[in-house]
């Protein structure tokens, strides 16, 4: 059931909002895979081609693909990766353009590539380690349902509305093995999936599928997402997060909280931090010094200082009451383990 904001409602919203500012970070997040220091350089290829193309062209004429379609799904995915792996300061990549066989239908595992064959690509591109995407599937399934509702003219008068709803449910599922230079020994394989769903409305069943968006256009970005994961599995990666601040206090702190919001805003943190410890320790109102404390802790996060944040953090909560800073607790707890992560993985301090 959809619910209505009254004024009341929407006023105190916009107070709310008026009384903070966002930060947006940078920050590298740790990968879910540890892999050994020596592993500098990365390749990829597609081993995903289906080894049997009749087989793939009969299914796409079933299920109403685009001749080529999957070809560009995998594509896409392998671009998702590379630019994943762009945004890690851990590994260099090399995207060599590689296509070769897999399966028949292109949706299942094969046996690994002979050591040979990964050691051949890897000399060639001076690389320390092989990403093979061995299996690429998509699915794109439409379904309608036929829809009434009871509605009321303008001059009161009922009546019901009859209308088709269609659903669009792709599905691409990706596997991957990553090979390991010398040896040619698998250091991960991994089958992830993607979904999305759209909706889309008409007066009849087909006007309700003509409506959906292009299956191919949501095939590509899905597994340009699945490449992006696992991106993220294997390399930290930079992400942005966004941390909120108080621009305004109360009584007679109210003057000095907005001065230290300007002061932010224009870039001058040090100069807002000045003001935020002079009023954590002079103001009169708890709820003041706890507002001043917990941007202390934002603005030790914004400097990468996590154990400070924490400190200033715990200190909005415990001593003043801060109760947003309860969550941003367990926040920066979460973000000191992940940096410890980050850090074992990017060995010796690189980054």
């Amino acid at each position: 059931m959809k619910r209505l904001q009254t004024p009341a409602l929407l006023l105190i919203s916009a107070l709310i909002a008026s009384c903070t500012s966002t930060l947006q970070l940078q920050v590298l997040q740790p990968a879910e895979l540890f892999l050994p220091e020596e592993i500098q350089t990365i390749a990829t290829i597609d081993r995903s081609r289906p080894s049997k193309g009749f087989n793939n062209v009969v299914e796409g004429l079933i299920t109403g693909e685009n001749i080529g379609q999957d070809r560009r799904g995998r594509m896409r995915a392998l671009e998702g990766l590379a630019l994943t792996l762009s945004r890690t300061p851990r590994f260099n990549i090399k995207t060599t353009g590689i296509e070769m066989e897999g399966s028949p239908s292109g949706n299942s595992f094969e046996p690994p590539l002979p050591r040979e064959e990964v050691n051949r690509i890897c000399d060639q591109y001076d690389a320390d380690a092989l990403i093979a995407m061995e299996l690429y599937d998509s699915d794109n399934m439409v379904s309608t349902d036929r829809r009434e509702e009871k509605k009321k003219d303008k001059d009161g008068n009922k009546y019901t509305e009859r209308y088709y709803v269609a659903s669009l449910h792709t599905q691409v599922q990706i596997g991957w093995r990553l090979y390991r230079r010398g040896e040619g020994h698998i250091l991960d394989q991994f089958t992830g999936t993607e979904d999305a769903g759209s909706d889309a409305q008409g007066d009849t069943e087909d006007a309700a599928r003509n409506n959906l968006p292009a299956r191919e256009a949501i095939t590509q970005d899905v597994s340009f997402a699945a490449g992006e994961l696992y991106g993220m599995r294997i390399a930290p990666v930079w992400v942005s997060v966004n941390r909120e601040w108080y621009t305004t206090g109360k009584g007679s702190a109210k003057s000095e909280m907005e001065r230290a919001a300007r002061y932010a805003k224009s870039g001058d943190w040090e100069a807002a931090s000045d003001i935020w410890v002079s009023l954590v320790n002079t103001a009169i109102d708890e709820k003041n010094r706890g507002r001043a404390a917990y941007n202390m802790a934002v603005a030790n996060e914004r400097e990468g200082q996590l154990r400070g944040a924490l400190q200033w953090a715990r200190r909005a909560y415990n001593d003043f009451g801060n109760k947003k800073a309860r969550s941003y607790i367990e926040l920066i707890r979460q973000r000191i383990y992940e940096q410890e992560r980050v850090e074992e993985q990017m060995g010796n301090g690189r980054g």
